[in-house]
């Protein structure tokens, strides 16, 4: 009975993916080469796609005292998509400052980057991220040039990224 069971499992499997059951093994692992391989595709292509509106960005940021000062809202981006955004935004304009912000369900991430010009002219990632993450009810740090933090106080998000522009005049004052 089960073995007659494991065989009709086995015939239906095999038909599934249009083989029959003595080239099932071999049609798994070559269809699961395949999703590895169209998954490593996607992730290029969202990466090649975020990109594409980092430059789209920096078109749109605004000029404060001579850095470039851009905010953006990316929802759904975790950490690690928000990081490289921000790093691809530094390492391509040293004069910018930017805040990335992400909202995932009840919590807003915020990432920070100042380009080389910004840090030297006394902008530091760390302490602006600080001042964001608390307008939204949160805390955030880390390097002069790249911070994150988070908040939980959707209604104030648009606050905290157009403090943004006044942190970065005061700083320079």
């Amino acid at each position: 009975e089960t073995v007659n069971r494991n065989q009709q499992m086995l015939f239906h499997a095999a038909q599934l993916l249009k083989t029959n059951p003595g080239e099932l093994e071999s049609k798994i692992s070559q269809q699961a080469a395949e999703n590895k391989e169209l998954r490593q595709a996607l992730e290029k292509f969202k990466a090649e796609a975020s990109l594409g509106e980092a430059r789209q960005f920096l078109t749109a940021a605004k000029d404060v005292g001579g850095l470039k000062v851009l905010t953006a809202v990316r929802n759904g981006l975790d950490a690690n998509g928000l990081r490289q955004m921000g790093d691809f935004l530094r390492d391509k304009a040293p004069d910018v400052v930017a805040v990335l912000a992400s909202v995932n369900g009840e919590k807003i991430s915020f990432l920070a980057v100042c380009g080389k010009e910004a840090v030297a002219k006394g902008i530091k990632a760390g302490e602006l991220v600080k001042n964001v993450c608390a307008i939204c009810g949160g805390k955030g740090g880390g390097k002069p040039d790249s911070a994150m933090g988070g908040g939980t106080d959707m209604l104030k998000l648009d606050d905290a990224l157009a403090s943004v522009d006044d942190y970065v005049a005061e700083k320079l004052g």
